[in-house]
């Protein structure tokens, strides 16, 4: 190809994006609405817009559908609450007292982590995973655990996660009023559903719920418990509807900022699950008014690096559950500014017992942090990496570790990206 035609060639694909671009700016809004009392839950694709809008309810408990993932959460935007039993192991099922309930502490699903649900809450490390513990000869981990979980216009049932053999992906559970009425056992094969985060089970049906859609998306306009802290600084809990992100997704939110902001870049992509959140409104007790915050811009990348710009423009309320926002396509990622692909980030082995491996391949100059967790949020090793061109590996010395799930997060000046870990 000569330098002529190559020129022409770049010049009509600069036109082309340029279009692309353009003609998303032209259209670029979307009114939306979760119903009356936030009853459905949107699945929504920044290209394609809602892939999914479905009743929230139907199911109580759902199941991370990675056969080496102990990780269960709770419809908690429903109004399913969940407690731990604190008066004996399993071996007490027959004899349930329920008396001082309500000084029980609650068990949420984590507003940042998709995998770390209400039923893990009380993991204290491998091979404690809270409702079960991890058989290091079957590789299953076998419950250890009973739980009271309230439905809504059903009441209290009694809960028991019996295992799950890891090997199958195959979950068994038991439950029955507390009386030990109705009681039914259940086997659970994840297998036909490992390309969705998650299967969702009824206890009311005894069925699964086959409900995530199969189309792509990154947001889920939902209701869940976040918390926020009191002036002891004491965590609180509130029920609350808002925008949460796909696994694996990435985003990132500006405020203050002006109307026509668009520099994405200047700050790190994070790949928690709240990031787009909630509190981008307030209540208004002067007007008794959803009041939208219009000096918040967030950043959402897409699978394929494309970068999108979210401005909320409207939240009604639950009255009519209408809300609105403004997008626009801000980078195509075959321009050059996909951070996302800049920084590919591999963990290996994961599982790990003695090292863990981590393969930054990286096409540009690298500054940034390798930063690793504990379920707790406690920082178990930190290491800044400088000035590496090409493929950069770390090695981490994990034996003197505890078993358990970490977080491994790698950032820098452009992005963050967050990885599990596990530890045997």
């Amino acid at each position: 190809m000569n330098n002529k035609i190559f020129y022409i060639f770049i010049f009509i694909i600069s036109i082309s994006i340029s279009s692309m671009v353009a003609q998303n700016r032209a259209d670029n809004s979307d009114t939306l609405s979760m119903y009356p009392g936030y009853s459905n839950d949107i699945f929504y694709s920044m290209t394609d817009g809602a892939v999914s809008n479905i009743p929230r309810g139907g199911w109580e408990i759902a199941f991370y559908t990675s056969a080496f993932s102990a990780g269960i959460i709770i419809n908690e935007g429903n109004g399913v609450e969940l407690y731990t039993y604190p008066n004996g192991d399993t071996s007490v099922w027959d004899n349930i007292d329920t008396t001082g309930l309500h000084t029980w502490n609650k068990l949420y699903n984590s507003p940042e982590y998709w995998e770390d649900g209400a039923f893990n809450r009380n993991a204290t490390g491998h091979p404690d995973y809270g409702w079960g513990v991890y058989n290091m000869v079957t590789h299953s981990l076998i419950g250890d655990s009973i739980y009271l979980i309230n439905i809504p216009q059903v009441g209290l049932k009694k809960l028991w996660i019996v295992d799950k053999i890891s090997v199958n992906n195959i979950y068994h559970i038991k439950y029955a009023d507390l009386d030990g009425l109705n009681e039914i056992s259940s086997e659970i094969d994840v297998k036909p559903y490992i390309a969705k985060n998650f299967i969702y089970f009824s206890l009311t049906s005894n069925e699964v719920i086959d409900r995530e859609p199969s189309e792509n998306w990154e947001l889920l306009f939902t209701r869940y418990i976040d918390f926020t802290f009191d002036n002891t600084g004491t965590p609180v809990e509130y029920l609350v509807a808002g925008a949460t992100s796909n696994i694996d997704q990435y985003a990132n939110k500006f405020y203050p900022v002006a109307n026509d902001y668009e520099d994405w870049s200047a700050k790190p992509f994070d790949s928690l699950k709240n990031v787009v959140g909630y509190n981008w409104k307030n209540f208004s007790m002067a007007t008794f008014e959803w009041v939208v915050e219009d000096s918040t811009a967030f950043f959402i990348m897409n699978d394929a690096g494309d970068v999108y710009k979210l401005v909320f423009t409207l939240w009604e309320g639950s009255s009519t559950g209408v809300f609105a926002f403004n997008k626009e396509l801000i980078s195509l990622s075959f321009i050059g500014n996909d951070t996302k692909k800049q920084h590919f980030v591999s963990i290996y082995p994961n599982p790990a017992s003695e090292f863990v491996n981590i393969n930054i391949n990286n096409e540009i100059l690298f500054d940034g942090k390798i930063i690793m967790t504990d379920l707790s949020g406690r920082i178990v090793y930190n290491s800044t990496i400088s000035n590496s061109v090409g493929n950069t590996s770390v090695a981490i010395n994990i034996n003197d570790f505890t078993k358990g799930i970490y977080f491994i997060t790698l950032q820098s000046n452009d992005t963050r990206e967050t990885h599990k870990l596990v530890v045997q």
